[in-house]
């Protein structure tokens, strides 16, 4: 009679090949997402870094413009994607700085300029990928060259 007992728990407290085989499926439904997030969250972070890169590259160009130098001066002054692989990388192209002319701002009169960089999109890094542009506007006052008398 015991020994029935003892069979009879036994037999209560094992698993079932179903659900065995149910508890696999669903953990490996659940491994299966985990990586896909995974790979997903370092696609987006190394574009969010390469966002960055060109971003930045794109404001220290304008504010080198906003100190008074010329796009030539800028152009010298600033890394050459030809020798930074992380640039190449990163941009699609080389920013350019366009300036366009004067506005007035609350009655002062400014010089304009639109820069533009295109992020590189591309997943392998010898080719490339055009992002979408993003231009940034920047102001500066033009420079007083009136109140000066030239020079003899």
């Amino acid at each position: 009679m015991k020994l029935h007992r003892h069979i009879q728990r036994a037999q209560r407290a094992a698993y079932t090949l179903i659900e065995v085989l149910a508890a696999a499926c669903i953990i490996s439904i659940g491994t299966t997402a985990m990586v896909s997030l995974s790979s997903t969250l370092m696609l987006q972070e190394e574009l969010a870094n390469r966002v960055a890169i060109t971003r930045n590259y794109q404001e220290n160009t304008v504010r080198l413009w906003q100190l008074g130098l010329s796009s030539v001066q800028i152009t010298a002054l600033m890394p050459s994607l030809a020798q930074n692989t992380i640039l190449q990388q990163a941009m699609f192209n080389n920013p350019v700085l366009v300036e366009n002319g004067l506005t007035t701002v609350n009655g002062v009169v400014m010089e304009t300029a639109l820069c533009t960089a295109i992020v590189n999109l591309s997943q392998n890094p010898s080719s490339k990928a055009a992002g979408a542009s993003f231009t940034l506007t920047a102001y500066r006052p033009r420079l007083v060259t009136d109140l000066r008398s030239a020079p003899p």
